[in-house]
């Protein structure tokens, strides 16, 4: 792994959710993979969600998402300059072989599915494979799931 910061290629196949591109591409600045319950440690990728999920409802539920896009990657990419439009991967999986010491993600490209979702907990990271490590970040995963802040 290098120096610098890895960072998945994102391909969204979940049409229903706000920052869904044509092509399978993310808007969102940022996605954040966790386990799909807390204390429930994934094993699977059907027992992982990307919690920035939000459903395509409408110009409101748009507009409230709006705090989480990548808009100068969303600008060039629709004057089409070329731009991966690509958000960084914050996950807290850790029992997946390819989670990475601070969160990260260590594989060239993940992809997110499902099918006609209206939440969150619908959602599955489809490159997750199993690690067989017991997890640490059970207790972060608890704050994060509290509303407290993210690291």
């Amino acid at each position: 792994m290098s120096e610098n910061r890895p960072n998945p290629k994102v391909k969204c196949i979940v049409n229903t959710c706000t920052h869904w591109m044509p092509g399978n591409k993310c808007a969102a600045a940022n996605i954040d993979i966790l386990n799909e319950e807390v204390g429930k440690m994934s094993t699977i990728p059907e027992q992982t969600e990307c919690k920035t999920f939000a459903e395509r409802r409408g110009i409101a539920n748009m507009l409230g998402s709006s705090d989480n896009v990548n808009w100068v990657g969303f600008a060039e990419e629709m004057v089409g300059q070329g731009r991966q439009l690509n958000p960084t991967v914050t996950c807290v999986v850790d029992t997946c072989k390819y989670w990475y010491d601070g969160n990260l993600c260590n594989v060239e490209a993940i992809e997110i599915v499902g099918k006609k979702v209206s939440e969150c907990q619908a959602t599955d990271c489809a490159t997750f494979e199993y690690s067989g490590r017991p997890s640490k970040n059970e207790k972060m995963q608890q704050a994060r799931e509290k509303g407290e802040k993210f690291r």
